[in-house]
């Protein structure tokens, strides 16, 4: 269910952008790649992954996974992850072509 305060529009184009990630070219798709930069923002903004895991209420592993990219936050996750470092989800997301 949508909060009130998310506007669907927009909410539908942070799924347009993940799906395009994978529909790209799906029989060439490589699981080996990153799809999330969630590390990258971390450093940039100068936290940790302790200090996400503990905002989120998640465990640290959790977090590690999603920033080894061996593990994916969900859409409302990856979205509340935005909002804690500043950022807009898309920023979050690798949207490098897939080869």
């Amino acid at each position: 269910m949508l909060h009130a305060k998310c506007d669907f529009s927009e909410y539908l184009s942070y799924v347009s952008i993940f799906c395009n990630i994978f529909a790209s070219n799906i029989n060439k798709f490589n699981m080996s790649k990153d799809l999330n930069c969630i590390k990258v923002v971390l450093v940039q903004k100068k936290k940790t992954g302790k200090w996400l895991a503990n905002q989120l209420g998640l465990s640290e592993s959790t977090v590690s996974r999603w920033c080894s990219n061996t593990a994916q936050p969900n859409l409302s996750t990856l979205n509340k992850v935005a909002k804690l470092l500043g950022v807009e989800m898309k920023d979050l997301l690798n949207n490098n072509k897939i080869q």
